[in-house]
């Protein structure tokens, strides 16, 4: 049971969190303050950065909860295991193309900032895990070192989309992944001949 004290923390969380979100992909990142946000939020400044330490926690956090959505959704166990992977790419890359001033931001400034890094490589993590694991239920005999191949599933991932957004590319994203992804599988399987 939460008491009525923490129900309004948590409400000017959300308040601020979805305002700044809002203002972000409305009128880019770096065009938006905190001054901005708290006044639209009707919560005063200091609580701003009792929730975030920066406007780019906030960029974490949206990252944070949409590959945690993307992550989560179903992928059926009698596909392929290419097939397997590019549908948890597929996830991904619409939740973060439905935004795209927060995907741009979240990228720009992903390398300045320590929230958004520690939020990157705990997915990654949770990606190469579930990599993992659809290399174990697909084909545990066709392919050895299932660990290795899924970290490199991943950095092949994450890898071409930093590439395709740093080349204004974004919408042929999938389509490249698609085809290093054969190209690697293709090669995991003659290491195994």
């Amino acid at each position: 049971m939460t008491s009525r004290r923490e129900e309004k923390k948590q409400q000017s969380y959300q308040t601020l969190y979805q305002t700044a979100l809002s203002l972000f992909e409305e009128h880019g990142f770096d065009n938006v303050s905190v001054a901005q946000i708290v006044k639209q939020s009707a919560v005063a400044k200091g609580t701003f950065f009792n929730y975030f330490p920066n406007k780019t926690d906030i960029l974490a956090q949206w990252f944070d909860d949409i590959m945690g959505k993307a992550i989560e959704q179903p992928i059926p166990e009698n596909i392929p295991l290419k097939n397997k992977i590019l549908s948890l790419v597929k996830h991904t890359l619409l939740l973060t193309q439905q935004q795209p001033n927060l995907w741009k931001a979240k990228n720009a400034y992903a390398g300045q900032s320590e929230s958004i890094q520690k939020v990157e490589q705990r997915i990654d993590q949770i990606i190469q895990s579930k990599v993992e694991q659809f290399i174990e239920e697909s084909l545990s005999q066709q392919y050895t070192n299932g660990p290795i191949l899924a970290e490199l599933i991943v950095t092949l991932m994450t890898g071409t989309i930093v590439e395709v957004n740093r080349k204004g590319l974004s919408d042929n994203a999938l389509a490249l992944i698609e085809s290093k992804l054969s190209k690697l599988l293709s090669l995991a399987q003659a290491e195994t001949i």
